[in-house]
């Protein structure tokens, strides 16, 4: 992508999460983005790619921050904190400041169902990498790598579901990292 691209991208996220994703028009988001309204349909012939294209932006961007986190931290608990902080904790916080929440997750969900699932696809992938160095007691409470890393990740992303606030949210995915320290048996270790 260029830089334009990702500047139109960052514009439709902003916008989508003001106005929902309904009542953004192909306008409001050049208008944001300081395009010609040609200039964004030349790049995206229209809304429903528009919203492909600003999910793979958004999860591509996570997902490297993730990635330059996880190179920085000592610990699987840093790791881990750093997977629930940068993903589903940000996801919580990106939704909320939306005046309709629940129209922007069903329009987002109807539009770009495929990239979710190549993302959530990704960061299972991701979280497989980070849990298989602890394979044994993973597998000795009858798991495997995929199937943990999918209830990590699945868990992580459903906190956020029906939560009254924020700290709520926290406090699900504290337990999600308590539960995964003590299976794999690094609570308070420094590993």
């Amino acid at each position: 992508m260029n830089e334009r691209e990702i500047m139109m991208l960052d514009a439709a996220v902003s916008v989508f999460a003001r106005y929902g994703v309904k009542k953004t028009t192909m306008g409001d988001i050049a208008e944001a983005a300081g395009v010609a309204r040609q200039t964004l349909y030349n790049a995206y012939p229209g809304k429903g790619e528009v919203i492909r294209a600003a999910v793979r932006h958004v999860g591509a961007t996570t997902y490297d921050a993730v990635c330059a986190a996880w190179k920085k931290a000592d610990t699987l608990e840093d790791k881990l904190e750093a997977f629930l902080v940068i993903g589903p904790l940000a996801w919580y916080d990106r939704v909320q400041e939306s005046p309709d929440t629940a129209e922007l997750i069903e329009g987002i969900h109807a539009a770009a169902q495929e990239e979710m699932e190549a993302l959530n696809s990704r960061f299972t992938t991701l979280l497989e990498e980070m849990f298989r160095p602890h394979a044994e007691p993973i597998e000795a409470a009858g798991m495997t790598i995929e199937t943990f890393a999918d209830f990590v990740f699945t868990s992580a992303h459903g906190a956020k579901h029906t939560a009254p606030s924020r700290a709520v949210v926290e406090a699900r995915l504290n337990a999600l990292k308590q539960t995964v320290l003590t299976l794999i048996g690094k609570v308070g270790s420094s590993d």
